[in-house]
């Protein structure tokens, strides 16, 4: 079941929220451009469709690319 993580990249000020399951939780939270990353309150919301998008991310994010992750994420203030 996925759930809402909340996240900052190294050389970025701005926070960030999106929804990932475990599997992608602990691939996420080892990438060296992460700085931060912590899981948030349980969301019920429905993320299904939005795995597939954000295990391309995934896949990006681990080349240096952000800009993926970054368009399936919101801009937490």
């Amino acid at each position: 079941m996925p759930f809402l993580i909340k996240y900052k990249f190294k050389d970025d000020s701005d926070y960030y929220e999106c929804a990932v399951t475990y599997e992608q939780f602990k691939k996420f939270k080892k990438l060296p451009i992460v700085l931060e990353c912590e899981v948030q309150k349980d969301d019920e919301q429905n993320v299904e469709d939005y795995k597939n998008e954000m295990q391309e991310a995934l896949n990006l994010a681990a080349k240096n690319d952000t800009s993926h992750m970054k368009k399936l994420s919101k801009i937490v203030t």
